[in-house]
């Protein structure tokens, strides 16, 4: 009897150093959204590291008739943990930087931009994922607003 629950423990942990060990890697997303006659392409890198730390890059770009904005970074980093199905990861900092090209934006306009999606981050620091499906090379998570992401190697 003890041998059998000694074994069922180590394979119950085998399973979890598997799970959290296929999670680990650059993860990358995409997604293009038009919104009254404003197009917004939203690149995605997620970094998942194996010390549980990860950092995740947003790329933005926003166009609208000839003004436009390209490649506006977001940067956040910290802590996640995977448990079961769920992802957590906790946002510790963020950056915005800067964006790479700015064509007929004001000012006002583009910090405006950069606070709105800084305050993705700011406004929820706790970000809770169900993990729908996941093989070597693709993750699919849902967040807690129904929004499904695809992520890719």
């Amino acid at each position: 009897m003890k041998i059998l629950m000694m074994m069922l423990v180590m394979m119950t942990s085998i399973f979890a150093v598997d799970q959290n060990g296929f999670i680990v890697g650059q993860w990358q997303a995409y997604r293009k959204v038009t919104n009254k006659g404003t197009l917004t392409i939203e690149k995605e890198y997620l970094n998942l590291n194996a010390n549980k730390t990860f950092s995740i890059l947003i790329l933005v770009s926003v166009e609208k008739g000839n003004a436009f904005v390209k490649d506006l970074q977001i940067k956040a980093f910290g802590t996640w943990k995977l448990y079961k199905d769920t992802l957590v990861y906790v946002v510790k900092s963020i950056d915005v930087p800067f964006a790479k090209e700015v064509y007929r934006i004001s000012q006002p306009s583009l910090t405006q931009l950069a606070n709105y999606f800084k305050s993705r981050f700011e406004g929820e620091p706790i970000r809770i994922l169900k993990v729908q499906g996941m093989t070597n090379n693709t993750l699919t998570v849902i967040n807690e607003e129904g929004v499904v992401t695809n992520y890719t190697r």
